[in-house]
């Protein structure tokens, strides 16, 4: 069966060209969180360059950063002391700058995502990129071998997702665009939430983040075992009466820098906010939709949001999440069958 995304060529749906950064793998993590907060990225391509060429390594992103910090036992002890007012924020960033002077190459891995990046053909199928999401990629580059790397894009699920929501009234996308998320088995609920609390320190919410990890087989030869693990990017943020009022994921680290990692020890969602730069509850981040909204209409939201999930609410409580794999995966022949294990599993 031909899929609208079979039909479609990546380069057709490649945004405006911009300028592709990308870090050499032997420049410092400070380095590469400074140019972060400079382009307001999420991640970076890392290189290797040699006089007459450059080759890439994988991608660094703010949370591989962040994961790096958060189990190190360095960091940790600077924070604590800080909170207990015995280090000035002057001095924290004395306690922790020999971790930031690493090599950014020393992250790679940790994260399997790090090590996957993937060049596609901007004649190759759209449904082609979707495989590559269908394996935990966020984003792949577009372009060929024979150019510079600068001359290379970043595509994204965002960026798949938004060209989708584009033709919705395509003959190839209405009839599954005007199913609910019930019909499309997109609401049923996991067997174990995994939520943080408005109370809550971001440093607890993000180190629940990133330690909530599942593993399954892979299509790819990505380790030795033949397994992939993959991260959770986003927990919703309760109330006391478990009602969802934000949203803490990877991209609240956009902006981050070396000089603002003491606002940690932020309750969460002002964290969020301050990362935002928002001075009211930012309320963007708590889209939600119901088992009885169609997929169509969930894009729109999605889409004219900014944001990256929606949360799924039954009669006033939380029930689940959809995401842009979700999304993807409705108007896709790829084999996204891994995606029934992580709904039935957890969230």
């Amino acid at each position: 069966m031909t899929s609208f995304l079979d039909t479609v060529r990546v380069g057709e749906a490649v945004a405006a060209p911009s300028e592709l950064h990308t870090i050499d793998g032997q420049q410092s993590i400070a380095a590469a969180l400074r140019k972060l907060e400079m382009y307001k990225v999420l991640s970076l391509p890392v290189v290797t360059t040699t006089r007459s060429s450059s080759k890439y390594l994988g991608t660094v992103s703010a949370a591989d950063i962040l994961l790096h910090l958060l189990f190190s036992e360095q960091f940790i002890s600077a924070l604590e002391e800080l909170e207990k007012e015995k280090l000035s924020i002057k001095d924290f960033g004395h306690d922790i700058d020999d971790i930031l002077q690493k090599p950014v190459k020393s992250l790679l891995g940790q994260r399997p995502e790090s090590k996957l990046l993937f060049l596609v053909g901007p004649g190759a199928p759209l449904s082609t990129v979707v495989g590559h999401f269908a394996q935990g990629v966020h984003r792949v580059l577009v372009g060929t071998r024979s150019e510079a790397p600068s001359k290379h894009r970043l595509f994204s699920q965002s960026d798949a997702v938004r060209y989708l929501r584009r033709h919705l009234t395509h003959e190839l996308v209405a009839p599954t665009a005007r199913l609910t998320l019930e019909e499309l088995g997109l609401a049923a609920a996991p067997q174990t939430m995994v939520t943080v609390s408005a109370n809550d320190t971001a440093l607890k919410a993000f180190q629940t983040l990133m330690s909530t990890r599942w593993t399954r087989k892979s299509s790819f030869n990505s380790t030795a075992d033949d397994k992939c693990v993959w991260d959770l990017s986003a927990l919703p943020v309760l109330d006391s009466k478990s009602r969802v009022v934000g949203t803490v994921s990877q991209s609240d680290l956009r902006g981050m820098a070396a000089e603002n990692l003491h606002e940690l020890l932020l309750p969460v969602l002002s964290f969020c906010e301050k990362r935002a730069g928002k001075k009211k509850p930012d309320t963007h981040h708590q889209v939600t939709v119901t088992p009885e909204t169609t997929i169509g209409e969930s894009i729109s939201k999605v889409v004219d949001r900014r944001v990256h999930r929606a949360w799924i609410v039954d009669d006033g409580r939380l029930a689940g999440v959809l995401s842009l794999t979700d999304i993807l995966s409705r108007f896709s022949t790829v084999d996204f069958s891994y995606l029934s294990y992580y709904q039935r599993s957890r969230l």
